[in-house]
């Protein structure tokens, strides 16, 4: 869960400004409206430096001659949350890092807390989100849900969690026909990544929170504010706002003061530079540079 409340508000976010701007193009709002909620497994996938570009040259150029089974649209809209998570990471990694420069834990209090503090915000008791995060997520016993009481959620864990394993299985299949289990089997525990995300840590944040971790990490690190332009022009796309051209393009103008504020400026700009790409505006270099490729953040360090 690294992350991911942050990551999928901030796509969801650049998301409703994509659709209502002029200056991204069909395909993207196209395959954005259809799976946006398939965009947020792009929205938590990491390396996006190594592949987006190369798939969008890959889609823009069958992109008209798509086919339905090659499912380009899904893949497209899965592009387009990666180049959102990318700006999140290239803003938020390095927050985490200053923040809290002793911590050696993944992932870090600060990115838990972010987390936290965004599920309250924007996700908490909301019905008109694509991405229905609910309290029973955080809680051992999902106790806030009525059906709870009915069913035995530890042993319920259990079972999933066991179907989940088994269809990780059958996807990372590397040879089907091997006679080498015991090989197949060191080959997976390799491309395991070993890193365990406690989620009572998580619950922690959101149903007990510390008032100093949360001054720390949220006020402290000036991590969201309300003041600022673009943060009210997304809060107003939530509650189904419109604006004209004109007053999108001015909110967007403002210089962000916040962190968050910060990561949706630079996703929405990383669409648009795609977009640009997509319809043949700029070559492939220029959109290497715009989307920060090889660049390291702003601390100096890899993002």
């Amino acid at each position: 869960m690294s992350e991911n409340v942050t990551h999928t508000a901030v796509v969801e976010d650049c998301f409703n400004m994509m659709f209502a701007t002029d200056s991204i193009c069909k395909a993207f709002k196209e395959a954005g409206r259809a799976h946006i909620q398939f965009s947020q497994f792009g929205s938590v996938t990491r390396s996006g430096d190594k592949f987006t570009v190369a798939l969008l040259e890959k889609y823009r150029t069958n992109w008209d001659e798509r086919k339905i089974e090659e499912k380009l649209d899904y893949k497209l809209a899965f592009v387009l949350g990666w180049l959102c998570h990318r700006a999140a990471d290239r803003q938020m990694k390095v927050v985490f890092r200053e923040a809290e420069p002793e911590s050696r834990q993944f992932p870090t209090d600060c990115s838990i807390y972010h987390d936290a503090f965004i599920f309250h915000r924007l996700y908490e008791d909301n019905n008109s989100t694509p991405f229905p995060y609910r309290k029973a997520h955080f809680e051992t016993n999902m106790e806030s849900l009525q059906a709870s009481a009915a069913l035995n959620v530890h042993a319920a864990t259990d079972t999933f969690r066991f179907i989940w394993q088994r269809m990780l299985l059958e996807m990372q299949t590397f040879v089907t026909d091997t006679h080498d289990i015991d090989g197949w089997f060191d080959k997976l525990h390799a491309k395991h990544q070993e890193q365990t995300i406690h989620l009572d840590r998580y619950a922690e944040a959101v149903l007990t929170p510390d008032p100093d971790k949360v001054k720390r990490f949220i006020s402290d690190t000036n991590f969201y504010n309300e003041e600022d332009a673009i943060i009210q022009l997304a809060q107003a796309f939530r509650q189904g706002a419109k604006f004209t051209q004109d007053e999108l393009e001015a909110a967007l103008a403002v210089e962000p003061t916040s962190h968050y504020a910060h990561a949706l400026k630079m996703g929405f700009g990383y669409l648009q530079s795609a977009s640009a790409y997509f319809i043949g505006e700029i070559d492939q270099d220029t959109l290497k540079d715009q989307l920060d490729v090889g660049k390291k953040g702003r601390d100096g360090q890899s993002v």
